[in-house]
């Protein structure tokens, strides 16, 4: 009897994948990959601007909401320009508690280093600060530059006009526009300026 051949197997035995296919799979899963990461660097690029931003709105709000409160608390005020464009504000400024207080307080406006607005409060008069003794203030805001001219500060008591820019490390900057009555309208000690 002849010898005949084996019949084919039906089941498929060259079972996986050619080079070819392994190489279109490989540069699609590149692709897919390229196209996602892109994305997450676009996100976190995005998410640190929105930082940077939020942080100098920040600062902004807390240095506006200081000088707000303070000249709205005050008897009256004193702005000065001490040197070049800087501006000192100071205010004799009612402190709330079980008795009514009153200390000397002062916003300081440096042109210096991309500018920015300082506070301090004295039980006694304050004077333009030295820079040594101006770095000794708490910073509220800084890279402030005034809105329009070289004036954060303006107008004379009791009305006080705020106008100020923030600039963010990632280039947006926040604007800051305000004025506020000091209305407190009480003299006596201490004497601030």
């Amino acid at each position: 009897m002849p010898h005949s051949p084996a019949p084919a197997d039906e089941t498929g035995t060259d079972q996986g994948f050619t080079l070819i296919e392994l190489l279109i799979a490989s540069l699609l899963l590149v692709v897919v990959l390229a196209i996602v990461g892109a994305m997450l660097a676009s996100l976190q690029t995005a998410s640190r601007r929105v930082d940077a931003l939020s942080a100098t709105s920040s600062s902004a709000q807390v240095a506006a909401e200081s000088i707000e409160r303070g000249i709205r608390n005050s008897s009256d005020f004193l702005l000065s320009t001490p040197s070049g464009t800087d501006q000192l504000l100071i205010a004799r400024t009612a402190q709330g508690g079980s008795t009514l207080t009153w200390i000397c307080a002062a916003w300081y406006f440096s042109a210096a280093n991309g500018g920015s607005i300082r506070y301090t409060q004295s039980p006694s008069a304050i004077a333009a600060p030295s820079s040594s003794a101006l770095a000794t203030w708490t910073l509220l805001a800084s890279n402030v530059s005034p809105l329009s001219g070289s004036a954060v500060f303006g107008g004379t008591s009791p009305q006080l006009t705020i106008g100020f820019s923030g600039q963010s490390s990632s280039g947006g900057s926040v604007s800051i526009s305000s004025t506020v009555l000091s209305r407190a309208g009480s003299a006596g000690s201490p004497a601030c300026y």
